[in-house]
Protein backbone atom coordinates (compact mmCIF):
# COMPACT_ATOMS: atom_id res chain seq x y z
CA UNK A 1 0.00 0.00 0.00
CA UNK A 2 1.59 3.26 -1.16
CA UNK A 3 1.15 6.68 0.36
CA UNK A 4 -0.86 7.68 -2.70
CA UNK A 5 -3.38 4.89 -2.15
CA UNK A 6 -6.81 6.47 -1.49
CA UNK A 7 -7.52 3.72 1.07
CA UNK A 8 -5.01 5.42 3.37
CA UNK A 9 -7.42 8.30 3.75
CA UNK A 10 -10.56 6.40 4.69
CA UNK A 11 -12.02 7.20 8.08
CA UNK A 12 -11.94 3.64 9.51
CA UNK A 13 -8.24 3.20 8.75
CA UNK A 14 -7.30 6.65 10.05
CA UNK A 15 -9.24 6.10 13.28
CA UNK A 16 -7.97 2.60 14.04
CA UNK A 17 -4.38 3.28 12.97
CA UNK A 18 -4.40 6.54 14.91
CA UNK A 19 -5.54 4.82 18.10
CA UNK A 20 -2.94 2.07 17.70
CA UNK A 21 -0.18 4.60 16.98
CA UNK A 22 -1.16 6.60 20.07
CA UNK A 23 -1.18 3.35 22.07
CA UNK A 24 2.39 2.61 20.91
CA UNK A 25 3.64 6.10 21.76
CA UNK A 26 1.98 6.15 25.18
CA UNK A 27 3.43 2.72 25.95
CA UNK A 28 6.93 4.03 25.28
CA UNK A 29 6.43 6.96 27.69
CA UNK A 30 4.15 5.06 30.09
CA UNK A 31 6.29 6.12 33.06
CA UNK A 32 4.72 9.59 32.82
CA UNK A 33 1.34 8.01 33.41
CA UNK A 34 -0.60 11.13 34.43
CA UNK A 35 0.60 13.28 31.53
CA UNK A 36 -0.07 10.36 29.17
CA UNK A 37 -3.58 9.99 30.60
CA UNK A 38 -4.33 13.69 30.04
CA UNK A 39 -3.15 13.53 26.42
CA UNK A 40 -5.19 10.38 25.79
CA UNK A 41 -8.26 12.00 27.36
CA UNK A 42 -7.87 15.03 25.09
CA UNK A 43 -7.52 12.90 21.94
CA UNK A 44 -10.35 10.46 22.69
CA UNK A 45 -12.63 13.28 23.83
CA UNK A 46 -11.98 15.19 20.60
CA UNK A 47 -12.63 12.06 18.52
CA UNK A 48 -15.87 11.40 20.40
CA UNK A 49 -17.06 14.96 19.75
CA UNK A 50 -16.08 14.76 16.07
CA UNK A 51 -17.89 11.46 15.47
CA UNK A 52 -20.96 12.65 17.39
CA UNK A 53 -21.16 15.77 15.21
CA UNK A 54 -20.65 13.97 11.88
CA UNK A 55 -23.63 14.15 9.55
CA UNK A 56 -23.42 11.20 7.17
CA UNK A 57 -25.79 13.01 4.81
CA UNK A 58 -22.88 15.43 4.21
CA UNK A 59 -19.92 13.14 4.89
CA UNK A 60 -17.07 15.10 3.25
CA UNK A 61 -14.71 16.82 5.70
CA UNK A 62 -11.41 18.62 5.15
CA UNK A 63 -8.40 17.31 7.04
CA UNK A 64 -6.83 20.39 8.66
CA UNK A 65 -3.17 19.36 8.53
CA UNK A 66 -3.21 17.62 5.15
CA UNK A 67 -5.63 20.07 3.51
CA UNK A 68 -7.43 17.36 1.58
CA UNK A 69 -11.04 16.13 1.61
CA UNK A 70 -12.07 13.05 3.59
CA UNK A 71 -15.30 11.17 2.95
CA UNK A 72 -16.06 9.72 6.38
CA UNK A 73 -18.62 7.31 4.89
CA UNK A 74 -16.14 5.78 2.42
CA UNK A 75 -15.36 2.12 3.21
CA UNK A 76 -11.95 0.58 3.76
CA UNK A 77 -11.69 -2.84 2.08
CA UNK A 78 -8.89 -5.36 2.47
CA UNK A 79 -8.67 -9.19 2.58
CA UNK A 80 -12.41 -9.66 2.12
CA UNK A 81 -13.34 -7.36 5.02
CA UNK A 82 -15.03 -3.99 4.69
CA UNK A 83 -15.05 -1.27 7.34
CA UNK A 84 -17.23 1.83 7.20
CA UNK A 85 -18.82 4.35 9.54
CA UNK A 86 -22.60 3.89 9.55
CA UNK A 87 -25.45 5.79 11.12
CA UNK A 88 -26.17 3.02 13.63
CA UNK A 89 -22.55 2.60 14.79
CA UNK A 90 -21.59 6.29 15.06
CA UNK A 91 -23.29 7.06 18.43
CA UNK A 92 -21.99 3.82 19.99
CA UNK A 93 -18.46 4.58 18.81
CA UNK A 94 -18.69 8.17 20.04
CA UNK A 95 -20.08 7.03 23.39
CA UNK A 96 -17.29 4.47 23.85
CA UNK A 97 -14.63 7.10 23.11
CA UNK A 98 -16.28 9.59 25.48
CA UNK A 99 -16.37 6.94 28.20
CA UNK A 100 -12.67 6.28 27.68
CA UNK A 101 -11.94 10.02 27.84
CA UNK A 102 -13.65 10.21 31.25
CA UNK A 103 -11.69 7.16 32.44
CA UNK A 104 -8.40 8.71 31.29
CA UNK A 105 -9.22 11.96 33.11
CA UNK A 106 -9.85 9.99 36.29
CA UNK A 107 -6.58 8.10 35.72
CA UNK A 108 -4.76 11.44 35.49
CA UNK A 109 -6.02 12.18 38.99
CA UNK A 110 -5.29 8.74 40.48
CA UNK A 111 -2.91 6.46 38.57
CA UNK A 112 -4.51 3.20 37.45
CA UNK A 113 -1.25 1.53 36.45
CA UNK A 114 1.46 2.38 33.92
CA UNK A 115 -0.05 0.24 31.15
CA UNK A 116 -3.69 1.31 31.57
CA UNK A 117 -3.68 4.06 28.94
CA UNK A 118 -1.78 2.29 26.11
CA UNK A 119 -3.64 -1.00 26.52
CA UNK A 120 -6.99 0.79 26.78
CA UNK A 121 -6.26 2.66 23.54
CA UNK A 122 -5.52 -0.67 21.86
CA UNK A 123 -8.78 -2.01 23.32
CA UNK A 124 -10.64 0.99 21.88
CA UNK A 125 -9.10 0.27 18.47
CA UNK A 126 -10.40 -3.29 18.73
CA UNK A 127 -13.93 -2.21 19.62
CA UNK A 128 -13.82 0.38 16.83
CA UNK A 129 -12.87 -2.37 14.37
CA UNK A 130 -15.77 -4.50 15.56
CA UNK A 131 -18.27 -1.63 15.31
CA UNK A 132 -17.06 -0.47 11.88
CA UNK A 133 -16.91 -3.90 10.21
CA UNK A 134 -19.73 -4.08 7.65
CA UNK A 135 -18.57 -6.93 5.39
CA UNK A 136 -16.53 -10.10 5.71
CA UNK A 137 -16.29 -13.77 4.74
CA UNK A 138 -19.24 -14.29 7.09
CA UNK A 139 -21.83 -11.68 8.08
CA UNK A 140 -20.02 -9.38 10.57
CA UNK A 141 -22.77 -9.73 13.17
CA UNK A 142 -22.24 -13.49 13.24
CA UNK A 143 -18.47 -13.29 13.80
CA UNK A 144 -18.80 -10.62 16.50
CA UNK A 145 -18.11 -13.18 19.30
CA UNK A 146 -14.71 -13.82 17.70
CA UNK A 147 -13.90 -10.12 18.05
CA UNK A 148 -15.11 -10.27 21.66
CA UNK A 149 -12.83 -13.23 22.40
CA UNK A 150 -9.79 -11.25 21.28
CA UNK A 151 -10.94 -8.16 23.15
CA UNK A 152 -11.57 -10.22 26.30
CA UNK A 153 -7.99 -11.54 26.11
CA UNK A 154 -6.65 -7.99 25.99
CA UNK A 155 -9.07 -6.94 28.73
CA UNK A 156 -7.62 -9.59 31.04
CA UNK A 157 -4.20 -7.91 30.80
CA UNK A 158 -5.71 -4.47 31.43
CA UNK A 159 -7.64 -5.71 34.47
CA UNK A 160 -4.51 -7.32 35.91
CA UNK A 161 -2.91 -3.83 35.87
CA UNK A 162 0.46 -5.15 37.00
CA UNK A 163 -0.94 -6.23 40.37
CA UNK A 164 0.15 -9.43 42.07
CA UNK A 165 -3.40 -10.77 42.10
CA UNK A 166 -4.66 -14.15 40.92
CA UNK A 167 -5.71 -13.71 37.26
CA UNK A 168 -8.69 -16.08 37.49
CA UNK A 169 -11.20 -13.23 37.80
CA UNK A 170 -10.14 -11.29 34.68
CA UNK A 171 -9.67 -14.51 32.68
CA UNK A 172 -13.27 -15.54 33.36
CA UNK A 173 -14.27 -12.73 31.01
CA UNK A 174 -13.26 -15.10 28.19
CA UNK A 175 -15.90 -17.68 29.06
CA UNK A 176 -19.09 -16.04 27.62
CA UNK A 177 -17.70 -15.21 24.13
CA UNK A 178 -15.86 -18.54 23.87
CA UNK A 179 -19.11 -20.40 24.60
CA UNK A 180 -21.13 -18.17 22.25
CA UNK A 181 -18.83 -18.25 19.21
CA UNK A 182 -19.55 -21.87 18.11
CA UNK A 183 -23.28 -21.20 18.37
CA UNK A 184 -22.99 -18.16 16.10
CA UNK A 185 -20.92 -20.16 13.59
CA UNK A 186 -23.50 -22.95 13.41
CA UNK A 187 -26.27 -20.35 13.10
CA UNK A 188 -24.37 -18.80 10.18
CA UNK A 189 -24.28 -22.21 8.47
CA UNK A 190 -28.05 -22.61 8.87
CA UNK A 191 -28.62 -19.11 7.49
CA UNK A 192 -26.50 -19.94 4.43
CA UNK A 193 -28.80 -22.91 3.73
CA UNK A 194 -31.97 -20.80 3.69
CA UNK A 195 -31.60 -19.50 0.08
CA UNK A 196 -31.34 -23.14 -1.09
CA UNK A 197 -34.63 -24.05 0.56
CA UNK A 198 -36.59 -20.96 1.68
CA UNK A 199 -39.49 -23.11 2.89
CA UNK A 200 -37.36 -25.00 5.41
CA UNK A 201 -38.69 -23.70 8.71
CA UNK A 202 -36.52 -26.12 10.68
CA UNK A 203 -33.33 -24.33 9.57
CA UNK A 204 -34.80 -20.94 10.44
CA UNK A 205 -35.90 -22.15 13.86
CA UNK A 206 -32.50 -23.71 14.54
CA UNK A 207 -30.74 -20.45 13.61
CA UNK A 208 -33.07 -18.48 15.91
CA UNK A 209 -32.47 -20.82 18.84
CA UNK A 210 -28.70 -20.77 18.35
CA UNK A 211 -28.49 -16.99 18.03
CA UNK A 212 -30.77 -16.54 21.03
CA UNK A 213 -28.67 -18.84 23.20
CA UNK A 214 -25.46 -17.21 21.95
CA UNK A 215 -26.72 -13.73 22.82
CA UNK A 216 -27.81 -14.94 26.23
CA UNK A 217 -24.32 -16.32 26.89
CA UNK A 218 -22.70 -13.06 25.76
CA UNK A 219 -24.81 -11.18 28.32
CA UNK A 220 -23.02 -13.20 31.04
CA UNK A 221 -25.98 -13.70 33.39
CA UNK A 222 -25.80 -15.87 36.50
CA UNK A 223 -23.94 -18.30 36.61
CA UNK A 224 -21.52 -16.80 34.03
CA UNK A 225 -21.27 -13.57 36.00
CA UNK A 226 -18.31 -14.36 38.22
CA UNK A 227 -15.72 -12.29 36.31
CA UNK A 228 -17.62 -9.11 37.13
CA UNK A 229 -17.42 -9.03 40.97
CA UNK A 230 -14.03 -10.77 40.92
CA UNK A 231 -12.51 -8.20 38.57
CA UNK A 232 -14.07 -5.29 40.45
CA UNK A 233 -12.54 -6.64 43.65
CA UNK A 234 -8.99 -7.02 42.32
CA UNK A 235 -8.60 -4.49 39.49
CA UNK A 236 -8.18 -0.72 39.86
CA UNK A 237 -11.72 0.74 39.99
CA UNK A 238 -11.55 2.97 36.89
CA UNK A 239 -10.01 0.13 34.88
CA UNK A 240 -12.77 -2.29 35.92
CA UNK A 241 -15.54 0.20 35.13
CA UNK A 242 -14.18 1.05 31.66
CA UNK A 243 -13.51 -2.54 30.58
CA UNK A 244 -16.88 -3.79 31.79
CA UNK A 245 -18.87 -0.93 30.25
CA UNK A 246 -17.14 -1.19 26.86
CA UNK A 247 -17.94 -4.91 26.69
CA UNK A 248 -21.56 -4.46 27.72
CA UNK A 249 -22.16 -1.56 25.32
CA UNK A 250 -20.81 -3.68 22.46
CA UNK A 251 -23.02 -6.65 23.39
CA UNK A 252 -26.17 -4.52 23.62
CA UNK A 253 -25.37 -2.93 20.25
CA UNK A 254 -24.95 -6.44 18.80
CA UNK A 255 -28.33 -7.44 20.28
CA UNK A 256 -30.18 -4.60 18.57
CA UNK A 257 -28.31 -5.04 15.29
CA UNK A 258 -29.23 -8.74 15.15
CA UNK A 259 -32.85 -8.00 16.09
CA UNK A 260 -33.06 -5.33 13.36
CA UNK A 261 -31.27 -7.30 10.64
CA UNK A 262 -33.25 -10.51 11.04
CA UNK A 263 -36.55 -9.08 12.29
CA UNK A 264 -38.37 -9.86 9.03
CA UNK A 265 -37.26 -13.48 8.75
CA UNK A 266 -36.96 -14.70 12.34
CA UNK A 267 -39.12 -14.78 15.44
CA UNK A 268 -37.06 -14.04 18.56
CA UNK A 269 -39.91 -14.61 21.03
CA UNK A 270 -37.96 -17.35 22.80
CA UNK A 271 -35.05 -14.94 23.27
CA UNK A 272 -37.29 -12.50 25.15
CA UNK A 273 -38.41 -15.28 27.49
CA UNK A 274 -34.84 -16.38 28.16
CA UNK A 275 -33.72 -12.82 28.80
CA UNK A 276 -36.59 -12.22 31.20
CA UNK A 277 -35.84 -15.31 33.30
CA UNK A 278 -32.06 -14.84 33.25
CA UNK A 279 -32.48 -11.14 34.06
CA UNK A 280 -34.62 -11.85 37.12
CA UNK A 281 -32.16 -14.45 38.41
CA UNK A 282 -29.19 -12.12 37.81
CA UNK A 283 -30.84 -9.10 39.43
CA UNK A 284 -31.99 -11.06 42.48
CA UNK A 285 -28.65 -12.79 42.96
CA UNK A 286 -26.78 -9.50 42.57
CA UNK A 287 -28.92 -7.85 45.24
CA UNK A 288 -28.65 -10.74 47.68
CA UNK A 289 -24.88 -11.09 47.19
CA UNK A 290 -24.42 -7.34 47.67
CA UNK A 291 -26.18 -7.60 51.01
CA UNK A 292 -23.87 -10.42 52.06
CA UNK A 293 -20.43 -9.00 51.22
CA UNK A 294 -18.37 -6.54 53.25
CA UNK A 295 -15.67 -5.91 50.62
CA UNK A 296 -16.17 -2.55 48.89
CA UNK A 297 -15.04 -3.81 45.48
CA UNK A 298 -17.25 -6.89 45.53
CA UNK A 299 -20.18 -4.84 46.84
CA UNK A 300 -19.79 -2.49 43.89
CA UNK A 301 -19.49 -5.48 41.54
CA UNK A 302 -22.64 -7.18 42.83
CA UNK A 303 -24.59 -3.91 42.71
CA UNK A 304 -23.51 -3.55 39.07
CA UNK A 305 -24.59 -7.16 38.48
CA UNK A 306 -28.01 -6.42 39.97
CA UNK A 307 -28.31 -3.40 37.69
CA UNK A 308 -27.24 -5.49 34.68
CA UNK A 309 -29.93 -8.07 35.43
CA UNK A 310 -32.57 -5.35 35.36
CA UNK A 311 -31.20 -4.14 32.02
CA UNK A 312 -31.58 -7.67 30.64
CA UNK A 313 -35.20 -7.64 31.77
CA UNK A 314 -35.74 -4.37 29.87
CA UNK A 315 -34.39 -6.03 26.73
CA UNK A 316 -37.06 -8.72 27.18
CA UNK A 317 -39.91 -6.18 27.03
CA UNK A 318 -41.61 -6.38 23.61
CA UNK A 319 -42.51 -3.18 21.80
CA UNK A 320 -41.03 -0.04 20.32
CA UNK A 321 -40.39 1.59 23.72
CA UNK A 322 -37.56 -0.82 24.58
CA UNK A 323 -34.74 0.89 22.68
CA UNK A 324 -35.10 4.42 24.14
CA UNK A 325 -35.46 2.98 27.65
CA UNK A 326 -32.34 0.83 27.17
CA UNK A 327 -30.30 3.79 25.89
CA UNK A 328 -31.49 5.96 28.78
CA UNK A 329 -30.80 3.23 31.34
CA UNK A 330 -27.38 2.41 29.89
CA UNK A 331 -26.34 6.07 30.02
CA UNK A 332 -27.34 6.34 33.68
CA UNK A 333 -25.56 3.05 34.42
CA UNK A 334 -22.33 4.39 32.92
CA UNK A 335 -22.60 7.59 35.00
CA UNK A 336 -23.26 5.64 38.21
CA UNK A 337 -20.38 3.22 37.61
CA UNK A 338 -17.89 5.95 36.73
CA UNK A 339 -18.97 8.00 39.76
CA UNK A 340 -18.43 5.03 42.07
CA UNK A 341 -15.09 4.28 40.40
CA UNK A 342 -13.97 7.90 40.89
CA UNK A 343 -14.65 7.76 44.62
CA UNK A 344 -13.34 4.25 45.19
CA UNK A 345 -10.08 4.91 43.33
CA UNK A 346 -9.26 7.82 45.67
CA UNK A 347 -10.17 5.79 48.75
CA UNK A 348 -8.03 2.88 47.57
CA UNK A 349 -5.07 5.18 46.94
CA UNK A 350 -5.30 6.81 50.37
CA UNK A 351 -5.93 3.72 52.50
CA UNK A 352 -4.00 1.14 50.44
CA UNK A 353 -6.82 -1.27 49.58
CA UNK A 354 -10.55 -1.98 49.64
CA UNK A 355 -10.68 -4.30 52.65
CA UNK A 356 -13.03 -3.30 55.51
CA UNK A 357 -10.20 -2.92 58.03
CA UNK A 358 -8.50 -0.36 55.79
CA UNK A 359 -11.68 1.61 55.02
CA UNK A 360 -12.83 1.91 58.64
CA UNK A 361 -13.37 5.59 59.38
CA UNK A 362 -11.85 6.71 56.06
CA UNK A 363 -14.93 8.80 55.31
CA UNK A 364 -14.02 11.21 58.09
CA UNK A 365 -10.83 12.12 56.18
CA UNK A 366 -12.22 11.65 52.65
CA UNK A 367 -15.88 12.72 52.95
CA UNK A 368 -16.51 13.90 49.38
CA UNK A 369 -15.03 10.88 47.65
CA UNK A 370 -16.80 8.58 50.10
CA UNK A 371 -20.07 10.32 49.20
CA UNK A 372 -19.39 9.86 45.47
CA UNK A 373 -18.70 6.15 45.99
CA UNK A 374 -21.90 5.69 47.98
CA UNK A 375 -24.11 7.72 45.64
CA UNK A 376 -22.67 6.03 42.55
CA UNK A 377 -23.15 2.60 44.06
CA UNK A 378 -26.66 3.42 45.25
CA UNK A 379 -27.43 4.59 41.71
CA UNK A 380 -26.93 0.99 40.58
CA UNK A 381 -29.70 0.02 43.01
CA UNK A 382 -32.06 2.84 42.00
CA UNK A 383 -31.85 4.78 45.26
CA UNK A 384 -33.62 8.20 45.26
CA UNK A 385 -31.48 11.25 44.37
CA UNK A 386 -28.92 9.03 42.63
CA UNK A 387 -28.18 9.09 38.90
CA UNK A 388 -29.77 5.67 38.37
CA UNK A 389 -32.99 6.48 40.21
CA UNK A 390 -35.16 7.51 37.24
CA UNK A 391 -33.91 4.74 34.96
CA UNK A 392 -34.33 2.08 37.63
CA UNK A 393 -37.87 3.02 38.49
CA UNK A 394 -38.91 3.55 34.86
CA UNK A 395 -37.64 0.03 34.15
CA UNK A 396 -39.52 -1.50 37.08
CA UNK A 397 -42.74 0.23 36.00
CA UNK A 398 -42.32 -1.01 32.41
CA UNK A 399 -41.72 -4.56 33.64
CA UNK A 400 -44.70 -4.41 36.01
CA UNK A 401 -47.03 -3.55 33.12
CA UNK A 402 -46.43 -7.07 31.76
CA UNK A 403 -46.05 -8.97 35.04
CA UNK A 404 -45.83 -7.48 38.52
CA UNK A 405 -44.09 -10.47 40.13
CA UNK A 406 -40.60 -10.05 38.61
CA UNK A 407 -40.85 -6.31 39.28
CA UNK A 408 -41.46 -7.00 42.97
CA UNK A 409 -38.57 -9.50 43.05
CA UNK A 410 -36.19 -6.91 41.58
CA UNK A 411 -37.46 -4.24 43.97
CA UNK A 412 -36.76 -6.48 46.97
CA UNK A 413 -33.33 -7.40 45.59
CA UNK A 414 -32.45 -3.73 45.17
CA UNK A 415 -33.14 -3.41 48.89
CA UNK A 416 -30.32 -5.90 49.48
CA UNK A 417 -27.88 -3.78 47.46
CA UNK A 418 -29.00 -0.64 49.30
CA UNK A 419 -28.46 -2.42 52.63
CA UNK A 420 -24.90 -3.29 51.56
CA UNK A 421 -24.10 0.37 50.85
CA UNK A 422 -25.69 1.51 54.11
CA UNK A 423 -23.37 -0.88 55.92
CA UNK A 424 -20.44 0.49 53.91
CA UNK A 425 -21.46 4.04 54.89
CA UNK A 426 -21.45 3.07 58.56
CA UNK A 427 -17.97 1.61 58.10
CA UNK A 428 -16.62 4.66 56.25
CA UNK A 429 -17.99 7.19 58.72
CA UNK A 430 -17.39 5.12 61.83
CA UNK A 431 -14.39 5.25 64.18
CA UNK A 432 -11.14 6.05 62.35
CA UNK A 433 -8.69 3.15 62.65
CA UNK A 434 -5.74 4.57 60.69
CA UNK A 435 -4.79 8.08 61.81
CA UNK A 436 -2.18 8.30 59.04
CA UNK A 437 -4.80 8.63 56.27
CA UNK A 438 -4.28 11.92 54.44
CA UNK A 439 -7.14 14.32 53.78
CA UNK A 440 -8.55 15.03 50.33
CA UNK A 441 -6.73 17.39 48.04
CA UNK A 442 -8.60 20.35 46.50
CA UNK A 443 -8.57 18.87 42.98
CA UNK A 444 -9.86 15.54 44.25
CA UNK A 445 -12.61 17.31 46.18
CA UNK A 446 -13.58 19.37 43.11
CA UNK A 447 -13.92 16.25 40.94
CA UNK A 448 -16.00 14.54 43.63
CA UNK A 449 -18.31 17.55 43.99
CA UNK A 450 -18.74 17.70 40.20
CA UNK A 451 -19.71 14.02 40.11
CA UNK A 452 -22.19 14.54 42.95
CA UNK A 453 -23.78 17.53 41.22
CA UNK A 454 -24.08 15.56 37.97
CA UNK A 455 -25.69 12.58 39.70
CA UNK A 456 -28.20 14.66 41.66
CA UNK A 457 -28.98 16.82 38.60
CA UNK A 458 -29.88 13.75 36.53
CA UNK A 459 -31.99 12.39 39.38
CA UNK A 460 -33.95 15.65 39.59
CA UNK A 461 -34.00 16.51 35.87
CA UNK A 462 -33.53 13.36 33.74
CA UNK A 463 -34.75 15.35 30.71
CA UNK A 464 -31.18 16.67 30.46
CA UNK A 465 -30.45 13.45 28.57
CA UNK A 466 -33.30 13.90 26.08
CA UNK A 467 -31.15 15.42 23.32
CA UNK A 468 -28.35 12.79 23.28
CA UNK A 469 -30.84 9.92 23.66
CA UNK A 470 -32.92 11.27 20.77
CA UNK A 471 -29.79 11.61 18.63
CA UNK A 472 -28.78 8.01 19.36
CA UNK A 473 -32.33 6.79 18.80
CA UNK A 474 -32.46 8.39 15.34
CA UNK A 475 -29.17 6.71 14.49
CA UNK A 476 -30.72 3.33 15.28
CA UNK A 477 -33.62 4.16 12.98
CA UNK A 478 -36.07 4.68 15.85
Amino acid sequence: MSLADPALFTFPLLLIAGLLALAAVTYIVRGWDRIVALVAALVTGALAYLIWQIDLAEPVLTLPLLNRPLDVSAPFERLGFGLALQQSSAPILAGSLALAAVAFLLAARVSQGHTFVPLSLALLAGYATMLLTVAGPLPPLLIAPLFLIGLACLSAFILQAGRLEHPAGPLRMLVPPVLAFPLFLIAAWYLEQLPLNPQDQAATQAAVQLLSLGLLLLMAPVPLHSFQPAAMQSAPPVVAALVLLLYQIAVIHLYFQLATTYAGSMDFTSLLTWFSVAGVVTAVWGGLAAAGTNHAGRLWGYAALHDWGLLMMILAIPGASTLPLVLFYLTLRAISMMSAAAGLSVLEQHVGGMEPRRLAGAGTRLPWNSAVLLLGGLGLAGFPLSAGFTGHWAAIQAIALNDWRPAVAVLLASGGAIFGFIRLARLLFGPLENRAIRRERPLSTAVAVLALVLAVSLAIAPQLLDAPITRALLAFGG
